[in-house]
């Protein structure tokens, strides 16, 4: 949820903030538990991800626009991102099983799953353009033996056998042809990859030296919230958003961190 900016005695985002890491795997519920919806499970298990402060800090120092740095950070950035995003949605099907009785809805979700986050292009491009049908091609085509797999995974026992054998492992194909055929919905959640990751940039490059890092952290937050409320109507993905923060944030860090490390040299010289 977008944090209240109503606090009182809020110490700043950069003095509070914490370096933490976001290393968690998706648990499997059942049809069985999906539909008895344990909200206060759920609620639990948000506040234990969302407790943890962020060091925003940290894009005090992202790479600015033509700089050697700029492209590799924010593409590490970006494909932190997709990633981070493809693994909450399979949570979501995953602990919402009922979704599956509607094969055709389902389907966008499992092809955008399966998807490889993309690594960039050029100096300017860090995710799938949907401007460009013949990069979205290849990666509907990659996604299919990733699908193969994950229909595998699907928990349809109490389903009826005809909507069990929509997911069929050997039908995924079918599934991707589906989607790249009606595009309308995974078009929808690639673009939210795209303005999302176009909110990061301009955080990092133009709100931070303009606005002071409180205030800009204030806006990304806002255009972040907005952006994955547009996700899809059938999940919320507003509930990820200081989870999307730590994400990149985190891989920010990681790729300064790493390229500080390789400009080291390897060997002191010794002392004359």
């Amino acid at each position: 949820m977008g944090e209240l900016i109503t606090m009182p005695l809020r110490k700043t985002e950069a003095e509070t903030a914490s370096k933490q890491s976001l290393n968690s795997s998706a648990k499997v519920v059942s049809i069985d538990s999906a539909f008895a919806k344990p909200t206060e499970q759920t609620e639990s298990a948000a506040v234990t991800e969302t407790e943890t402060e962020i060091d925003f800090s940290a894009w005090l120092n992202a790479p600015k626009e033509r700089t050697a740095a700029y492209f590799p950070t924010y593409s590490a950035v970006s494909r932190a991102m997709q990633t981070a995003m493809r693994g909450w949605v399979r949570e979501w099907v995953q602990a919402n099983p009922e979704i599956l009785m509607r094969p055709l809805t389902a389907y966008p979700f499992l092809v955008y799953q399966c998807t490889n986050p993309f690594a960039g292009k050029r100096t300017n491009i860090f995710t799938y353009d949907i401007q460009e049908p013949e990069v979205l091609d290849r990666a509907f085509r990659t996604a299919g033996t990733a699908l193969s797999k994950e229909l595998t995974k699907l928990d349809t026992k109490r389903l009826a056998w005809f909507t069990r054998s929509h997911y069929f492992a050997y039908r995924s194909k079918e599934v991707v042809k589906y989607v790249a055929k009606n595009r309308k919905a995974i078009y929808k959640m690639l673009n939210v990859d795209t303005v999302l990751m176009n909110s990061i940039l301009n955080f990092a490059v133009t709100d931070v030296p303009k606005m002071g890092l409180d205030a800009a952290v204030s806006e990304l937050r806002r255009n972040v919230e907005r952006e994955l409320r547009r996700f899809s109507t059938e999940l919320d993905m507003t509930t990820r958003v200081d989870d999307l923060l730590r994400v990149v944030t985190n891989a920010l860090i990681t790729k300064l961190a790493a390229d500080q490390t390789n400009q080291l040299p390897e060997e002191l010289p010794l002392a004359a």
